[in-house]
């Protein structure tokens, strides 16, 4: 018990310094690395898996309160965007899938199923059970998942000229007094709904489903009945909660053997880093027409909830970031293991 609550500490600390130094996202990435730290010195595993999915359903609520009947609508024009996503992004896994299998020693299933953008724990599993070397394969995706959160919210406002909103928001809210009796109502049963929803999606065994379905409930309770408030302060408790579950990934022998293939785990992030920025710009803003923001993060090789809780720091509260991801990970788990199988048949 002590270990959890050492823990729990170390998430805290690290995602209000992250803050202080007004870092992009800092709640999470603090997070991150203030576990990150304490499970390599400890090597103490002790960050349990309804963190995730606590924050999955927070993050889910968060989206589902940003909904509106417009942005409902307006959702339909990206079942293309969708599939154009999805194609790039295959086309960035096979390549750098490729560059590993020939520059390591890891064989080709390994290599494809490690460069997937696809959620650690699924990817991790259906490698294991298509022969890969799974723990290789959870080494690379922590790495990839890890670089994502700390590398993206660093480069997407440089390109696309934005500045966190977080900090503002958090000064206009401050300055409008505390929270009314109305809002602690509103926000308890948007809390209800969001993990109620979130129970059933993870209960369902849908890949996602604990977003997917609470996404879906809060969205429904603020266009029908106008029920759904989730201030600043309980997101970036979602994303201290993201952040910690991630850093706990990082163990002693994930770093030993990141030092052992340093340059490999180098090599796949550099191609995959400026690949899927390629893929937002020119595929999604440029051919697509999305903002280009919403874009850049759509394409992130990170988790659904990490990237719509980091977007919405950066101010981008429509459906996009989250309808996408949300579609790319599902697309990942369908169809990606089928396409690996058949290149695999192909080349013996």
């Amino acid at each position: 018990m002590h270990w959890f609550i050492l823990m729990l500490v170390c998430a805290v600390i690290g995602g209000l310094i992250g803050l202080k130094l007004k870092l992009p996202a800092g709640a999470m990435v603090g997070a991150m690395i203030g576990v990150a730290i304490f499970t390599v010195v400890t090597d103490q595993q002790v960050t349990p898996k309804w963190f995730k999915v606590a924050a999955q359903m927070v993050s889910g609520g968060y989206i589902g309160t940003t909904m509106t009947r417009e942005g409902l609508a307006q959702m339909k024009r990206l079942a293309k965007a969708a599939a154009v996503l999805l194609a790039g992004m295959l086309t960035v896994n096979l390549l750098a899938g490729t560059v590993l299998y020939l520059t390591s020693p890891l064989d080709l299933c390994t290599a494809l199923f490690a460069t997937a953008p696809g959620g650690l724990t699924d990817m991790t599993i259906i490698s294991d059970d298509m022969g890969a070397d799974s723990p290789v394969v959870s080494v690379f995706q922590v790495c990839r998942m890890s670089a994502a959160i700390l590398l993206f919210p660093q480069i997407i406002p440089r390109i696309g000229k934005v500045k966190p909103v977080g900090e503002k928001t958090a000064k206009k809210k401050k300055a409008k007094g505390p929270m009314t009796k109305e809002q602690y109502v509103n926000l308890f049963k948007t809390l209800l709904v969001a993990f109620v929803s979130g129970l059933l999606g993870y209960l369902s065994g849908i890949s996602g489903g604990t977003m997917i379905f609470s996404v879906i409930g809060v969205a429904f309770t603020k266009i029908r009945f106008n029920v759904g408030y989730i201030p600043l302060n309980v997101k970036r408790g979602a994303q201290m909660l993201s952040g910690a579950f991630v850093g706990a990934k990082i163990t002693i022998a994930t770093v030993r053997m990141i030092i052992s293939m340093w340059y490999n785990v180098l090599l796949m992030l550099v191609i995959l880093v400026p690949a899927c920025l390629c893929v937002g710009w020119l595929l999604l803003h440029k051919l697509m027409k999305i903002d280009l923001v919403a874009s850049l993060f759509c394409a992130a090789p990170a988790g659904v909830s990490d990237m719509a809780l980091i977007a919405s720091d950066l101010g981008v509260e429509g459906p996009e970031v989250a309808v996408l991801q949300i579609i790319r990970m599902l697309g990942v788990i369908a169809f990606f293991p089928t396409v690996f199988k058949v290149i695999l048949s192909f080349v013996g």
